[in-house]
């Protein structure tokens, strides 16, 4: 009579390891790259950008390949500049992965705590891999239209002009 028990009990505990959750069986970063281009889908290459989002604050001049964010609920916004261009700003979505296992969760005593917990600490969503931002454009870019290893597809929202300035209020600084 043990035995059933016994068998039903180890089946569980392996389907928790292999689905688990994703805070303790995943990884906290996510690499992405983002590029910069102009209007004809040239590189624009040494724009200052900085990347921001719930968790943390990043750095870097375009290209900037697999740079390692946090995952996060949040989205990333990435905001470039360059003196004589005007800037190139990104709302990067992210979405909840999940084919990796969150909907067998949900068939294990726990899951939902499980997926609670993987959504509050964002180790479930993913961000777009590859992202090219237009310069003078404020765009979206949303992981549900990422295909394959090409770049995500952007919605431009806006246009801009060369005297818009960092949205977090960084001065661009003149040489006359």
């Amino acid at each position: 009579m043990r035995l059933p028990f016994l068998r039903t009990f180890l089946a569980a505990v392996a389907l928790v390891g292999v689905s688990g959750c994703a805070t303790l069986t995943g990884e906290a970063h996510q690499a992405i790259t983002i590029q910069t281009i102009d209007a004809n889908g040239r590189p624009v290459e040494g724009m200052a950008c900085r990347i921001v989002n719930g968790s943390a604050e990043y750095m870097g001049d375009t290209p900037l390949f697999n740079l390692r964010v946090r995952r996060s609920s949040t989205p990333l916004v990435a905001e470039c500049k360059r003196h004589g261009f005007p800037l190139a700003r990104a709302l990067i979505i992210p979405r909840a992965d999940l084919v990796s296992g969150s909907t067998a969760q949900l068939l294990l005593p726990g899951g939902s705590s499980m997926l609670i917990i993987d959504h509050i600490s964002g180790y479930m969503y993913q961000y777009p891999r590859w992202i090219r931002a237009q310069v003078g454009a404020d765009m979206v870019f949303d992981r549900n239209d990422e295909r394959g290893r090409e770049p995500t597809p952007g919605v431009v929202t806006r246009q801009f002009d060369a005297q818009v300035r960092y949205a977090g209020g960084v001065q661009d600084t003149r040489v006359d």
